[in-house]
C-alpha cells in the first residue's frame, strides 16, 4: 500500500490527504499488529489454561501421518497435513477409550469434507468417516447437524 500510495502521489492519482490518510491507518494497523504479537505467547498460554481446552502434543505417530497425508491428499496449504493428522490421530485414540462424540470446527474449508459448492471431498470425507469425526463449520458444531445416531455407528 505504502509503494501504491508513493506511486499515485508522484503520478497525480493519489492527493496530499489522502497520502497522509493512508499512512496513518497503515501506521496504527502495524502498531496494532506488533502490539499483538508481542502478546501471543501470554495469550497461547492463557487459552491452554482455560476451562475445557486440551493442549495436544505433536508426536511421532502424528508426524508420520502427516508425512503419508500430504501426499494422499492434493490441494491443502502446508500446515494442513500436521493438523489433520493430529485430528485424526486423537480422534482414534479418543474413539478406542471409548469416546463417541468427536467433532472438529474447520472454519477455513482447505480440510472440509466438502469443497466450496458443497460437494463431497471423498478422501476427507472417508479419513473424517474411519475416526468417527463429525466436520462442523463453526463454533457451536451444529452446522452441518450430524445425523441421528452418528457417532455410535463405529465401535473401537
Amino acid at each position: 500500500m505504502r509503494k501504491y500510495v508513493q506511486w499515485g502521489l508522484a503520478d497525480g492519482r493519489v492527493t496530499q490527504e489522502e497520502d497522509a490518510t493512508v499512512r496513518r491507518i497503515l501506521d496504527q494497523m502495524e502498531n496494532a499488529v506488533r502490539t499483538d504479537l508481542a502478546r501471543i505467547d501470554e495469550s497461547i498460554r492463557n487459552l491452554a489454561g482455560s476451562t475445557g481446552v486440551e493442549v495436544v502434543p505433536y508426536d511421532d505417530e502424528m508426524m508420520r501421518r502427516a508425512f503419508d497425508l500430504g501426499f494422499s491428499i492434493p490441494d491443502v496449504g502446508p500446515h494442513d497435513p500436521a493438523i489433520l493428522a493430529t485430528v485424526l490421530v486423537r480422534a482414534e485414540r479418543l474413539l478406542a477409550n471409548g469416546t463417541r462424540d468427536l467433532y472438529f470446527c474447520e472454519l477455513d474449508g482447505d480440510l472440509q469434507p466438502w469443497d466450496k459448492n458443497g460437494n463431497p471431498r471423498t478422501r476427507l470425507t472417508e479419513l473424517y468417516d474411519s475416526a468417527n469425526v463429525w466436520v462442523c463449520n463453526d463454533y457451536l458444531l451444529e452446522n452441518p447437524p450430524a445425523p441421528e445416531g452418528w457417532h455410535n455407528r463405529k465401535r473401537a
